[in-house]
């Protein structure tokens, strides 16, 4: 609270000294400056400063040294301070707060008026407050002292790792129309590191959060996409197109990759503006914090220093882009088996697919049927062939494997766990030598058996089509249902002080739960909108009162329908609109989160509205997308009134194959 107030303050103090700066600036640069798509980056002059404090943490000061400076003004930067390679963390800490200590001292003596017979070095700091500074304006920097770790060496070692992915980043961005400035953007967040895991949760080259990675990619107990360099690139790419489409700015849009696009959009409320500069210097929401603030700026001079990395670092090694390609397993198959039939070092292959999770290498899961794995070397669908050919059936599952054993619980049946192991009483009694079913107690171990494989299935039986000039096709019964319990994915090991400091050029700020950028609270008057997916049920139950109060209250006929964006009053007596909104909320991110556990979005497409349509008869004709999905990446169309014309924004939704 005591360094967001002095922040405040210093926002107040230095706003007037930004606006000046921003005049100069559209005085200088022609207008188109700012919003030409050939080079939508261009730093605007008021964010200049803050761009060379990052330059100088990117190259001149290394994970053994770094940089007391002033949150705000980072221009004011007290000493470079340097650690002993061998020491300890908290050996570094300690020196971190003896300098800390040191200046606010000094800052106490200078607001006290002491300010004769200074050294050099403190005159320095003294004239950084300009010619005439008050008393106030050195305690509140007291406040802001803050330490920034370097990063030089990390961001040498992120170029050399950089150029593996080079191509596939460059392809993915160009495809799905982003800049391709922001192929700079894995600098500031893992140095190209793609085992990279924050201490909140992030992960990958792309420090995606799991809540925002499911909307995206595959992520449970098997899988996490976010360690796949490839695959994460492309939710990336996504991501950051939502965040274009819904805030119209690339800069806003890279700042909604640290922020969220609802809190960004809560700025361009506030302040009536889409500039970067001024928001960045002038936008007070209370989670945008230091990270927030600069992350727009540590971006660009991420993408002054890769752009110009020979003139900072010199000639360095580069890692080789090595060939690979990809195909989709039409089985369930242990990968030691992978491994034999495709005569690849087991090491490579995992290399190679990082996103495969420890079960599958301990063998204790099969590497999931659909699941898209990568091979060294040029695709080659002839050799792909023969190498699943040369698969034996016996090692081609059709479902997941389970655990080899199950505790009875009580009240639990051989049914019940033939049924969600995914095999059958049958087997199970066959696995365990008994002739019937036992009488089990509860606590009793029992063997579950491998789920079957194509050998095991009935035989082959031709169907005729009802296309006579078709093939006969295999029938095949239906694989068995797999468990209903979702797994988890497992915690990422810990993360040492010293290894989070090496991937985090940035402090994380605090992580959006998902993309959603609906305002679920209470407007003046405890009035809310309707959403999708709501009923007069849900906003009574929310509220504690009755779906018919509320419709007495709003005077809504009984069989009159209440749809998607009219506006209610709600009797609050009962709940207050705080408790209400949690709620509200509560309820949708269940929705979303249940939605994406099966769900991923592949891409988008822009769709012209025809006479007689609604929104809801075409999220029924793509794919059954469900309306509160649509409405977010289409949050400024009344769907009340949804013309012929009208232009929407569609997400292309794939399955995702859990088991």
């Amino acid at each position: 609270m005591a360094n967001r107030s002095a922040d405040s303050r210093a926002i107040n103090k230095l706003v007037p000294i930004a606006a000046l700066l921003l005049v100069a600036a559209s005085l200088i640069l022609p207008p188109s400056a700012g919003a030409d798509e050939a080079d939508p980056f261009v730093a605007p002059a008021a964010l200049e400063p803050d761009v060379r404090f990052w330059i100088r943490v990117y190259t001149e000061v290394t994970t053994n040294e770094g940089l007391l400076h002033d949150s705000w003004n980072l221009s004011l930067v007290y000493e470079v301070l340097r650690f002993d390679p061998d020491a300890p963390p908290a050996v570094r800490e300690r020196q971190v707060a003896a300098a800390k200590a040191r200046y606010a001292e000094m800052l106490r003596r200078f607001a006290r008026g002491d300010t004769e017979h200074l050294t050099p070095h403190e005159r320095r700091i003294l004239r950084a407050f300009g010619a005439n500074p008050t008393p106030a304006d050195f305690t509140d920097a007291i406040e802001r002292i803050r330490f920034q770790l370097g990063q030089a060496d990390r961001f040498q070692e992120g170029l050399i790792r950089a150029a593996q992915w080079e191509r596939h980043i460059s392809r993915t961005l160009k495809e799905r129309g982003v800049p391709e400035e922001i192929a700079a953007l894995p600098h500031v967040e893992s140095s190209f590191n793609p085992a990279a895991y924050s201490r909140v949760g992030a992960a990958g080259l792309w420090q995606f959060m799991p809540s925002t990675a499911r909307r995206f990619m595959r992520i449970d107990g098997l899988v996490d996409e976010r360690l796949d360099p490839y695959r994460a690139t492309e939710a990336a790419a996504n991501l950051m197109l939502y965040n274009y489409r819904l805030l119209g700015t690339w800069p806003l849009a890279v700042t909604a990759y640290n922020h969220g696009p609802g809190g960004l959009r809560r700025a361009q409320d506030d302040l009536g503006t889409s500039d970067i500069a001024v928001i960045v210097k002038r936008y007070q929401g209370a989670t945008f914090g230091f990270a927030s603030r600069n992350f727009y700026v540590s971006f660009l001079a991420a993408l002054e220093v890769d752009r110009n990395a020979d003139k900072f670092f010199g000639p360095r090694p580069r890692l080789p882009d090595a060939q690979s390609f990809t195909f989709e397993l039409p089985d369930y198959v242990p990968v030691d088996a992978i491994a034999k039939a495709f005569k690849v070092d087991m090491g490579a292959l995992k290399v190679l697919n990082p996103a495969l999770l420890p079960p599958i290498w301990s063998g204790s899961r099969f590497v999931p049927r659909g699941y898209a794995l990568r091979l060294p070397g040029a695709d080659n669908p002839a050799a792909v062939a023969a190498a699943l050919d040369s698969l034996p059936l016996a090692q081609r599952y059709l479902s997941q494997r389970n655990d080899a054993s199950h505790r009875m619980r009580r009240g639990e049946t051989l049914a019940v766990v033939a049924e969600r192991s995914g095999t059958s009483v049958s087997r199970l009694l066959a696995a365990n030598g008994w002739t019937s079913a036992p009488r089990l107690e509860r606590g009793q171990t029992i063997r579950i058996p491998l789920p079957p494989t194509r050998a095991d299935r009935a035989p082959t039986v031709l169907v005729a089509s009802t296309d006579s000039t078709a093939e006969p096709t295999e029938a095949e019964a239906p694989p068995p249902p797999a468990p209903p319990e979702h797994v988890s994915p497992p915690p990422p090991e810990p993360v040492s002080e010293t290894q989070a400091r090496s991937t985090a050029l940035l402090p994380a700020a605090t992580p959006t739960s998902n993309s959603d950028t609906t305002d679920y609270s209470v407007g003046p008057g405890n009035t809310i909108i309707v959403r999708a997916d709501e009923t007069l049920g849900h906003l009574a139950e929310w509220s504690g009162t009755s779906p018919n109060a509320l419709r007495a209250l709003n005077r809504i006929n009984k069989r009159a329908l209440v749809g998607m964006g009219r506006k209610l009053k709600l009797d609050l007596s009962h709940v207050d609109a705080e408790r209400f909104t949690a709620s509200r909320r509560a309820y949708h991110r269940r929705l979303q989160d249940d939605y994406f556990q099966n769900h991923r979005i592949a891409s988008t497409e822009t769709y012209a509205v025809r006479r007689g349509e609604s929104v809801w008869t075409i999220s029924q004709q793509h794919g059954d997308l469900p309306l509160w999905l649509v409405a977010q990446y289409n949050p400024d169309v009344d769907f009340g009134g949804v013309r012929p014309g009208a232009t929407l924004t569609l997400p292309k939704v794939e399955i995702i194959n859990r088991r």
